[in-house]
């Protein structure tokens, strides 16, 4: 895909939540070289076959990574909930503190990188963690930002710079006008998304196989859609 005398790329990828062999697949399909800038949306772990695989990956690559609502779990846990103590036996003090430094967003003169979503009308910088981690909705006093009855973040979103965001598996690829959603469920099964932002061009990856089933679903044949 990248070939010697094409301009750099800006390259946005949705949340990986463990699954490795997905994330090589996409990386080798990409096949980002130096001058590029890879940008992953945060939720790099949980649910997924090899989250400390996928961390370490991303690490050694020298990817940006945004924080994601999972990283920030994981942060708090991992002295007291197995699997956040596993994972931090996994990954050793480096990646552990790697993680810790991740950012809530990026911001750059072409785009808006934030984990899952922005308060209308507000720069992130001065906004609460737990809602660039969490907003899918907006209800102004911010007592429900998941609340379905209410309108979608994004749909408040009124300014030219493009807004990339994962978070919100059950939207899934969510391309707009000026916000992308790159959350497709890849853990789900359904597979990994990322967009160049030069070229506006999408790339993904079929999801190898269904990783995790929500609670809410565990019951159900269908397993495509996603709380």
């Amino acid at each position: 895909m990248k070939t010697v005398g094409t301009e750099k790329r800006t390259i946005f990828i949705g949340d990986v939540h463990g699954c490795i062999d997905e994330l090589k697949e996409m990386i080798h399909t990409l096949r980002p070289v130096e001058s590029d800038r890879v940008i992953l949306l945060g939720d790099l772990i949980n649910r997924g076959p090899d989250p400390a695989a996928v961390v370490q990956f991303v690490y050694e690559s020298k990817f940006e990574c945004l924080m994601g609502n999972h990283e920030h779990e994981y942060l708090h846990y991992f002295q007291t909930v197995d699997k956040y103590k596993n994972l931090r036996r996994s990954i050793g003090e480096e990646l552990h503190e790697w993680i810790s430094n991740r950012p809530l967003y990026i911001e750059d003169k072409d785009f808006m990188a934030v984990h899952a979503g922005l308060v209308p009308g507000e720069h992130p910088s001065r906004s609460k963690k737990e809602i660039l981690l969490n907003i899918r909705t907006w209800d102004a006093d911010t007592k429900n930002i998941k609340n379905p009855e209410n309108p979608p973040w994004y749909s408040f979103y009124k300014d030219k710079k493009p807004v990339f965001y994962g978070h919100w598996a059950r939207e899934g690829l969510n391309v707009r006008k000026n916000t992308i959603g790159l959350d497709s469920g890849c853990v789900y099964g359904r597979g990994l998304s990322a967009y160049i932002l030069e070229s506006h061009e999408i790339v993904q990856i079929n999801s190898r196989k269904v990783h995790y089933i929500p609670p809410s679903l565990r019951e159900q044949k269908k397993t495509n859609l996603i709380t």
